[in-house]
């Protein structure tokens, strides 16, 4: 999927779009609202309110006016009225600088998740993970894996490669009511996963934060269901 964005500052521009690139998304940027305009495909908007030759939140209405692709503003003004007025104008989020990285990808992730297809898949290397059937591909064959290793790999391939700690992960895996459920039992079920997975061009998918929890390595995009 692509992802657009018009900020003026070519610095904090070029991090975007850096951001975005090793996540795994395709980007589109420019700097002036005459370049945006000439964007003609994007499936979500990151847009700087103060622009050189205009508003941004006068690009925002014509946005919403030409159709639903979500769009979230990105600025320093970060009082209540601006915030409303950027919100009435259409967008769907609003988020001030400076912000963090983590949360702005999960940020675009959720809007993102409005407007997806009923098909649809998470695609990294050569795994394609697809929904709402739950297929799992590697290599272009098919790959079975028990229940908990199979949430286990959604929750590291949303994540797009933010650490997940060892806590997260036990709570979100496992039932409360669950028992003999401790971190030795995570240990053993990334071990699993991992060994099914096996490797990737001499790296593994998944990394150990030793004493933390683990993150996924590679870059992860939304992409059409798997063919």
């Amino acid at each position: 999927m692509t992802v657009a964005i018009l900020e003026d500052d070519h610095t904090l521009r070029e991090s975007l779009r850096e951001l975005f690139l090793s996540a795994g998304y395709s980007v589109c940027a420019a700097g002036l609202l005459r370049d945006a305009r000439r964007i003609s495909e994007a499936e979500l908007w990151l847009v700087d309110l103060m622009l050189p030759d205009g508003s941004g939140l006068d690009f925002v209405r014509e946005l919403r006016a030409a159709g639903d692709v979500p769009v979230i503003i990105l600025t320093a003004l970060d009082d209540e009225e601006n915030i409303i007025r950027g919100l009435r104008a259409g967008a769907d989020d609003y988020v001030t600088k400076p912000f963090r990285a983590g949360e702005l990808l999960a940020r675009v992730e959720a809007n993102l998740r409005r407007v997806l297809p009923d098909s649809y898949s998470l695609r990294s290397g050569d795994l394609s993970y697809s929904f709402p059937d739950e297929r799992i591909h590697l290599r272009g064959e098919a790959l079975t894996l028990r229940e908990k290793e199979r949430r286990l790999l959604k929750l590291l391939l949303e994540s797009r490669g933010q650490l997940l700690t060892r806590d997260q992960l036990l709570y979100r895996l496992w039932d409360k009511d669950e028992v003999f459920v401790d971190e030795n039992t995570l240990s053993v079920l990334v071990s699993r996963l991992r060994k099914s997975l096996g490797r990737f061009q001499g790296e593994e998918y998944i990394e150990t934060v030793r004493g933390v929890g683990y993150r996924w390595r590679l870059p992860c995009r939304i992409g059409g269901p798997w063919t």
